[in-house]
């Protein structure tokens, strides 16, 4: 199969490692630096002894196999294809292999180049020096003429630092490790000598039985607090009843023609196979799907469970009793839950409390909320008292004492929401930018995004562990992607490929990509997302799209089965859908946004430093606040960037005040003093 006879090979190998054994009167290895290929391959092997001799064997066939690829003899000296090119030399060793041996082998072969490579550095000129990156970093930092200010100027690294790293209290991560080439030139080290002895990243990271601490935030440290003190989840399972009712509620709030219909009220529907989340029933109503459903009915479903928690937690109503949209008439529980979920959020009146609120009072609204049009639900719950009206007394007929019922609970709980608002002020129940920290701290934090693709990029898996490197690939290309098109998780779910031409993502020619969404695609199509979205895709993009469609999605999940252009790696059971069968439908195959969400999360914590991970709603907070403190008050980009309107960049990012503020008036002053100096030297 390959060029060079493995005998020839052996004895070529075994007559460089006698030559090089007699010229040096010793059984020690010669430095690397002066090492051919044959002492290098002889110097393997006695590694193994006698009792392994089948071992060595099979770990001499891959420095052979490595020697052929790249048309080296063994007279060759070992240089930096061992070194600080090792990854470059190692991927396209892999590239050949793996048009010419079995999976098994390809893997065996690149695990043991692996183990060579580590000897290659234990004998690296320097390579008496201890293996350790702490001890060899102490001993040069000893032995060097320099003090350690000295060293500290000339290599760029402060000194706390170079003590912190000499200590074996951490190593060099993220930016410094490109430092360390600097260090290592002060030092007077060849390159790579102290780099060499880090972690190799694009190695650990994919590496199998690694288990990764997770990261927590303040607000993961409240949800603990918070299950633990009402057990299971408590929300309301989606019952045949509610079912009903809610179905009801889909075709009135659906129907753009009835009565009292305005675009603020009336909720959109979308295909099945334009919806990028997970399906649920309660977002189907019939055969089309309302996202707006699943917002609606996750703020009620808690409502409801919280109805049947044994007190104090709840009232302590029977379960069997709660399964009606009925419940949210009743002001005095509405408001009592409202209050419970305050207490339960460490005493914020949050934007959850404050939507539930104003969502129960669109139901209530007179003439066009749901409950003010079904007082047959009044049945629902007998034991319900209808609230008093001293104006009208009991003559109403029961039609219109529910209704009367309904628009005094809707001003009822008005006067709460906002006394409430008044008295507690509106608070976040958490810090959306606390996973971002890492990021949005930094003085140019589309730089360090940018860096953590970059890292992502360098980061492959062996092509042999096939599965995981055509996840680096779709990785990767969905980063780029997200950077350069900063879009919702939906859109990038929803994203399809086909090669006529009429998928969002469009090649428009060599190396040339675009994007293509109608405005029934995006969540806000009643407001910015108006008019279609045809933008060009970055040209840094398109390698990886070209690479991902070549090397990656035919070999992911369903990759013969949707046009979905983001697919997962690995399917799970699918558990099967009933509510779905029941109205011919079929949940996409492709990869949801809760997928790409929680992969997301995953790769910013692995490949950014103290970072406990964000999504990509984090890519476009970060774009748009990089882009406003680079060009204050440029609100009008950031809307066009986001696809976004106007007013909801203003709410979202108007909190770029003070520091960013006193940021631009350091520029300021910094261009006066400059002027001033020019002036005064005219």
């Amino acid at each position: 199969m390959f060029n060079i006879p493995q005998n020839q090979a052996e004895s070529s190998a075994d007559s460089a490692a006698t030559q090089s054994n007699a010229a040096q009167g010793s059984s020690s290895p010669p430095a690397a630096t002066t090492m051919t290929y044959g002492q290098f391959l002889d110097h393997g092997i006695t590694l193994f002894g006698p009792a392994a001799k089948q071992q060595a064997k099979n770990f001499a066939s891959a420095l052979r196999l490595w020697v052929q690829v790249h048309g080296y003899s063994f007279e060759k000296r070992v240089g930096e294809e061992f070194s600080v090119d090792f990854d470059k030399f190692f991927l396209r060793f892999s590239d050949v292999i793996a048009e010419r041996l079995a999976p098994r082998t390809q893997r065996d072969r690149q695990e043991q180049l692996l183990r060579w490579r580590r000897i290659a550095q234990e004998l690296r000129e320097h390579d008496l020096l201890p293996a350790a990156f702490s001890d060899a970093l102490q001993h040069c930092l000893n032995a060097s003429p320099l003090t350690l200010a000295q060293i500290a100027r000339d290599s760029g690294i402060g000194v706390h630092s170079l003590r912190y790293w000499a200590a074996g209290r951490g190593q060099p991560r993220g930016a410094a490790v490109n430092e360390l080439a600097g260090l290592e030139a002060t030092l007077e080290l060849p390159a790579g000598t102290l780099a060499s002895r880090l972690p190799p990243a694009r190695r650990t990271r994919y590496e199998r039985g690694v288990v990764k601490k997770q990261k927590t935030t303040s607000f993961t440290k409240v949800r603990k607090v918070q299950r633990a003190r009402v057990g299971e989840p408590y929300a309301v399972k989606f019952s045949a009843a509610l079912s009903a009712q809610w179905t009801d509620l889909l075709r009135l709030k659906t129907n753009p023609l009835r009565k009292g219909a305005r675009g603020r009220n009336t909720w959109r529907v979308k295909p099945v196979d334009r919806v990028g989340s997970l399906i649920q029933p309660w977002m189907v109503v019939d055969g089309q799907v309302c996202p707006t459903a699943g917002v609606h009915w996750h703020f009620f479903a808690s409502y409801l469970g919280w109805l049947s928690l044994a007190r104090p937690e709840g009232p302590g109503i029977s379960s069997a009793d709660t399964h009606t949209l009925a419940w949210l008439a009743d002001p005095e529980q509405v408001i009592s839950y409202a209050m419970w979920r305050i207490d339960f959020s460490g005493k914020k009146f949050h934007n959850g409390v404050n939507v539930m609120l104003q969502l129960v009072e669109s139901y209530l609204r007179p003439g066009s909320g749901f409950l003010w049009l079904r007082p047959e639900l009044r049945a629902t719950v007998p034991s319900m008292s209808l609230v008093a009206d001293e104006a009208h007394g009991s003559e109403h007929s029961e039609k219109a004492a529910w209704q009367k019922h309904c628009e005094i609970a809707r001003r009822q709980l008005r006067e709460f929401r906002e006394k409430t608002a008044d008295t507690m002020g509106l608070r976040l129940s958490r810090d959306p930018t606390e996973r971002l920290a890492a990021v949005l701290h930094d003085e140019f934090p589309l730089k360090k995004l940018v860096e953590f693709i970059e890292t992502l990029e360098r980061s492959a898996p062996p092509p042999a562990h096939h599965r995981d490197y055509c996840a680096w690939i779709r990785d990767v290309t969905l980063c780029r992607l997200m950077a350069s098109n900063p879009l919702r998780a939906g859109q990038f779910a929803a994203l399809t490929f086909k090669p006529g031409g009429s998928g969002n993502l469009l090649r428009v020619g060599p190396g040339r990509y675009r994007l293509r969404f109608d405005p029934s695609d995006f969540k806000n199509e009643k407001g910015a997302a108006d008019k279609p979205y045809e933008v060009e895709v970055d040209a840094s993009v398109a390698p990886w799209i070209d690479r991902y469609l070549a090397e990656s999605r035919p070999y992911l999940a369903d990759a013969e089965a949707t046009d979905r252009f983001f697919l997962a790696a690995v399917v799970g059971p699918r558990k099967h859908k009933e509510f779905l069968d029941e109205q011919g439908l079929e949940q996409p195959k492709g990869w949801s946004a809760q997928g790409i969400l929680s992969r997301m999360k995953t790769l910013t914590s692995t490949y950014i430093d103290a970072c406990a991970g964000f999504g990509p709603h984090g890519f476009r907070h970060i774009i748009a606040t990089d882009h406003l403190r680079r060009h204050p008050g440029d609100y009008l980009t950031v809307a066009t960037l986001l696809h976004d309107k106007l007013e909801t960049v203003l709410k979202n990012y108007a909190h770029l005040g003070p520091a960013d503020g006193l940021r631009v008036l350091a520029s300021g002053i910094r261009e006066a003093t400059a002027q001033l100096s020019a002036q005064r030297r005219t």
